[in-house]
């Protein structure tokens, strides 16, 4: 017989992975209910937010108020553990009134789909001469800005990448973070950053452009018995 203790290299890899993979999970259960703490602050708050949020050279959006906040994730199955996925923070800004963008007609595809990748809804009013030739079109930005802050663990390379999306900018930006930089005074440098108090959150971790966690099909593990006859 065999104490588990002698199990080979490969099962004791395999356990200290594991574990590894719940440490990275607690962490992300208690950053969302860090989270959900501040959303429920926040929602009562309606604190106002100083950065200026600019569309090219086009319009700028100021004076801005955070009005509603949430959080939510979701779990995956990785082998006979159930983990996080990702956790995700949603906050919507308001704007005290509806920007205005007038451009020529041959530029307003272009504008278009700029203001939808940015998250922007708008009313848009064509502007034709006689002829009914397009010589102007008038967008109308509805006043808010949706943003989110998505936490996606690498179960694999320990790492766990933080996706900014309309927080300081209308850019998508990505950060990754080994889970010990994720403590609570990182937390609260990011509430700092929503609220336009200050960029301290941005230097704390290397900017990684299209970076994706890792999605392998992990081996389910089974129990090892204490003694092999």
């Amino acid at each position: 017989m065999r104490a588990e203790g002698n199990a080979p290299p490969s099962e004791k890899h395999r356990l200290s992975e594991a574990q590894i993979r719940s440490s990275i999970d607690q962490l992300l259960w208690h950053i969302h209910g860090w989270l959900e703490e501040v959303a429920r602050y926040l929602e009562k708050l309606h604190p106002p937010v100083t950065h200026e949020f600019n569309f090219s050279n086009l319009m700028t959006m100021r004076s801005l108020t955070l009005e509603q906040s949430f959080v939510a994730y979701r779990r995956q199955r990785f082998g006979e553990q159930e983990l996080l996925d990702h956790v995700e923070f949603y906050y919507r800004l308001m704007c005290p009134s509806s920007p205005i963008i007038r451009v020529p007609g041959t530029s307003s595809n272009e504008v278009e789909t700029r203001l939808r990748v940015a998250g922007l809804a708008f009313e848009a009013n064509t502007e034709t001469d006689q002829g009914r030739t397009v010589r102007a079109v008038q967008f109308k930005i509805i006043p808010e800005i949706k943003a989110t802050i998505r936490l996606e663990p690498d179960y694999v390379q320990h790492k766990i990448g933080v996706r900014l999306s309309n927080v300081d900018r209308f850019e998508a930006l990505q950060m990754v973070f080994s889970p010990s930089q994720l403590d609570e005074d990182a937390l609260e440098d990011l509430i700092r950053l929503i609220l336009g108090e200050s960029a301290a959150f941005l230097k704390r971790a290397p900017w990684v452009a299209n970076w994706r966690p890792t999605r392998p099909a992990f081996v389910p593990v089974k129990p090892v018995s204490r003694y092999i006859l």
